[in-house]
C-alpha cells in the first residue's frame, strides 16, 4: 500500500497510508532503523458502541497545511455521525510525533460516546527479539524500548486507557471487544493500544503523541520540554520554521503555472523530509516495496539520486543544507576513489546484487561509475551557486582528488572508460550515459582543482576529460543506426558487441555538456528516444528503455512511464526553445501527483496508479530541476 503522506525533521520520520495509520516509523535515521517494518500502527474509532477501522465507511481527504510538513486530513464518517481533522508533525528537531485530532459531532443535538483507540504494532530494529513494552506511571503513557530506543506514547489531556499483550492474545482483539486490559509489562513480540475517551457534544480537540529517545532519562526531559512549552506551541514553531524555511528559496517565474509552482514548493518539502542530519538523503522510506522487492527497500542513499537531488536544492537557493551531503560523500567514498552502489544513512555498505567477479570468475568493479563522476559533477555545481571557495579547499583531498584519480585511471587506452554498470542497475558495459557523467565529472574536477590552486591536476583531469569526449563519439554514436548506442561490450576475444537498445539515459551527452542540445547526433538521438519510448496510450509519458521489466504492465509496452525520464526529455525542450513542449510535460507530472503532492517512481500506463514507491525524492528532485530550466528559459 503506497504511503499517502509523509513528515520527518532529519532524525525522525514517519510515512502514512490512506487509512491514516503509521506504516514506517523511522529512528534515528531517516531511512535506518524501521521501528515498524510495514506493520500498520492503526487509528480505530467507536461510536455509541459501533466500532469502525478507517477502511470501511470514512471520506477521507489528504493534503499539508500550506507551505509546511505538517498533515491536513479530514474523515467523515455520515454513519457515525462524526468528522476528523487530523494534523501530524514532526517537531522542528526533537524527535517528537504529534497528532492533533480535532473531532466534530455532525449531529451535535446529540451527545454522542466517542473511543479513539490507537494499537501499536512495533519492531524495534526490525525485530520481534527482545522487545519490552510498560506503563510507565510518572509519564502516564507506554514505553516500548529496545536496546538504546525508547518510545513513549500517550495522550494529552488524558490517557483514558492502555493495555499491553503478547500478540497470541492481540491488542487488537480487545480493542474490538472495547475493553482494554491495562495489563502494564510485556514482553518479547508485543503489541500495545492507548484510548482516549470522550462524550462528544459538539467538538472536542485531543493530542496523541510518540515521544523518541534513548532512554527512560532521555525521553521524560522530552515529555517535560515539550508539555511545559506546550502542544500547540511546538505545533505553531514548527510551522513557522517549515515555513520560514521554504521561504528562503529563489523564486521561479510567477509566469508559470500555479499548479507547477506549488508543485515546486511541495516538493522541496518533500526532498527535504528525505535528508538526513547527518547527510544521506533517501530514495524512498516507503517500506510496502518490501515484499514485492526480493524483501529489500529503498530506504538507501544512492550518490547517483543525491548528485540529482543537491543540484536541485542547490539551485533552489539550499546550499547550506546540501553541504553535509558532501561531508557524507568524502566520508563513504572507498579509498581507491570510488563510491559503491549505496548507503545506508550511517555511511555503512547497503545491500548490492552487483558481483565482485564476472560470469568467468575474473575480478571486477561491482561499480556504477556515474555515481561517481555526477557526484563531483554535483559539487561543482554547488560552488557555482555558493561560491563558497573554503568549503571547495576543505574537501578537495578527500572527495575531488580520489574521484578524479580514480577516474583518470579507470579507463581503456583509447580513452573509453573501464565497464560498470548502467543507471538502472541492471546491464554492464561501456554505456554512452556513464561516459557523459565521467566526462562531466572530469571537467569539474579540473575546474575545483584550478579553484584550489592544483594546477597540474587540473590540466591531467581536463585532457582526461577531452580524451573520453573524443572516444565515446568516436565508438559510442553507431552511423549505421544514426544514433547513439546504449553501450558498447569488449570480450575477451577483443572484439567490440554492440547494444543499440534504446535507453532515455542517452539523453545525458547532451545534459552533460558533452554535446549541445541541437547537435546532430543528440537530436537523431532523441528522434529514437520519443519514436521507441514515448508511451503513446493512457497516460503517456517516457519509459525508460526498450524492454523494461521492472513492474512492466504488458510486454507489448516499452516499459512504465517514470518522473525523471520524462523530465528529462522536458529539460531537453527546454534547451531547444519547445517551451510549449516541456509545459505539456511539467502539466504531465503535476497531473501524477497524489492528493497530498507526492510523487511515485513509475506509473501504470493504463490506470495512472503509482507503482514501485510513493514517494521517490527523484522524482520530486527532477521535477524542480525542469522548473527551473524553465525559469531561467523565461528570464
Amino acid at each position: 500500500m503506497y504511503r499517502e503522506a509523509v513528515i520527518s525533521n532529519g532524525t525522525l520520520f514517519i510515512n502514512f497510508d490512506k487509512y491514516l495509520s503509521l506504516r514506517d516509523f523511522y529512528f534515528p535515521y531517516v531511512g535506518q532503523y524501521n521501528h515498524l517494518g510495514g506493520n500498520k500502527n492503526h487509528l480505530i474509532i467507536s461510536v455509541d458502541g459501533k466500532l469502525r477501522y478507517m477502511d470501511i465507511g470514512w471520506e477521507r481527504k489528504f493534503s499539508y497545511r500550506k507551505n509546511s510538513l505538517i498533515t491536513e486530513i479530514t474523515a467523515t464518517n455520515r454513519e457515525l455521525g462524526i468528522q476528523l481533522i487530523i494534523n501530524d508533525l514532526v517537531h522542528k528537531y526533537m524527535p517528537v510525533y504529534i497528532r492533533k485530532v480535532r473531532v466534530k459531532n455532525l449531529h451535535p443535538d446529540r451527545k454522542k460516546d466517542v473511543r479513539f483507540y490507537f494499537y501499536h504494532d512495533f519492531c524495534l530494529y526490525e525485530t520481534a527479539v527482545g522487545n519490552t513494552a510498560l506503563y510507565h506511571p510518572d509519564l502516564d503513557g507506554i514505553v516500548h524500548y529496545r536496546e538504546s530506543t525508547y518510545l513513549l506514547i500517550s495522550i494529552y489531556p488524558q490517557l483514558s486507557d492502555y493495555t499491553i499483550c503478547m500478540k497470541k492474545n492481540s491488542a487488537l482483539r480487545q480493542i474490538e471487544k472495547q475493553e482494554l486490559s491495562r495489563n502494564p509489562i510485556a514482553r518479547g513480540e508485543i503489541d500495545s493500544a492507548v484510548a482516549y475517551y470522550t462524550q462528544l457534544e459538539e467538538e472536542d480537540t485531543f493530542y496523541y503523541y510518540i515521544i523518541a529517545g534513548h532512554s527512560f532519562d532521555d525521553i521524560e526531559d522530552k515529555q517535560k520540554r515539550m508539555l511545559s512549552d506546550t502542544i500547540p506551541h511546538f505545533i505553531e514553531e514548527t510551522e513557522i520554521f517549515h515555513q520560514g524555511w521554504l521561504n528562503e528559496k529563489r523564486e521561479v517565474k510567477k509566469s508559470i503555472d500555479r499548479q507547477i509552482r506549488e508543485l515546486y514548493d511541495r516538493s522541496l518539502l518533500i526532498i527535504k523530509a528525505h535528508m538526513d542530519r547527518n547527510g544521506g538523503i533517501i530514495a524512498s522510506a516507503d517500506s510496502s516495496i518490501f515484499h514485492r522487492f526480493n524483501k529489500d527497500h529503498y530506504s538507501y542513499s544512492w550518490p547517483r539520486d543525491n548528485a540529482f537531488i543537491v543540484m536541485a536544492l542547490d539551485r533552489a537557493g539550499y546550499g547550506s543544507s546540501t553541504k553535509k551531503f558532501f561531508e557524507f560523500s568524502a566520508r563513504t567514498i572507498s579509498r581507491k576513489g570510488y563510491f559503491l552502489q549505496k548507503y545506508l544513512p550511517d555511511g555503512s555498505f547497503g545491500s548490492s546484487w552487483h558481483p565482485w567477479i564476472d560470469e568467468k570468475g575474473r575480478p571486477q568493479l561491482p561499480i556504477q561509475e556515474d555515481e561517481t563522476a555526477l557526484v563531483i559533477w554535483a559539487l561543482y555545481n554547488h560552488y557555482r551557486e555558493t561560491k563558497d571557495i573554503e568549503f571547495i579547499d576543505s574537501i578537495y583531498s578527500r572527495l575531488v582528488r580520489p574521484a578524479a584519480e580514480f577516474m583518470v585511471s579507470y579507463r581503456y587506452p583509447d580513452g573509453l572508460p573501464v565497464e560498470s554498470y548502467d543507471p538502472w542497475e541492471e546491464r554492464r558495459g561501456i554505456l554512452t550515459y556513464t561516459c557523459s557523467t565521467v566526462y562531466a565529472g572530469l571537467v569539474s574536477a579540473s575546474k575545483l582543482a584550478h579553484l584550489t590552486g592544483n594546477i597540474e591536476e587540473s590540466e591531467r583531469y581536463l585532457k582526461a576529460a577531452k580524451e573520453v569526449k573524443e572516444a565515446t563519439l568516436k565508438n559510442l554514436y553507431d552511423r549505421e543506426n544514426e544514433r547513439f548506442l546504449k553501450m558498447i561490450i569488449r570480450n575477451e576475444n577483443g572484439e567490440t558487441v554492440k547494444d543499440s537498445t534504446v535507453d532515455a539515459s542517452l539523453l545525458a551527452v547532451y545534459f552533460t555538456g558533452m554535446l549541445p542540445p541541437n547537435d546532430y547526433r543528440v537530436l537523431n538521438t532523441v528522434n529514437a528516444i520519443k519514436e521507441r519510448l514515448w508511451v503513446d496510450f493512457g497516460i503517456q509519458g517516457l519509459a525508460r528503455f526498450e524492454g523494461d521489466l521492472y513492474h512492466r504492465i504488458d510486454r507489448d509496452y516499452p516499459g512504465n512511464p517514470w518522473v525523471i525520464t520524462t523530465m528529462w526529455l522536458a529539460d531537453w525542450y527546454i534547451a531547444t526553445n519547445q517551451i510549449e513542449e516541456a509545459i505539456r510535460l511539467l502539466r504531465w507530472a503535476t497531473e501524477r501527483q497524489s492528493e497530498a503532492g507526492l510523487l511515485a517512481e513509475q506509473y501504470n500506463p493504463e490506470t495512472g496508479a503509482p507503482l514501485s514507491v510513493t514517494p521517490l525524492t527523484w522524482s520530486h528532485a527532477g521535477f524542480c530541476y525542469t522548473v527551473q530550466n524553465l525559469s531561467e528559459k523565461l528570464g
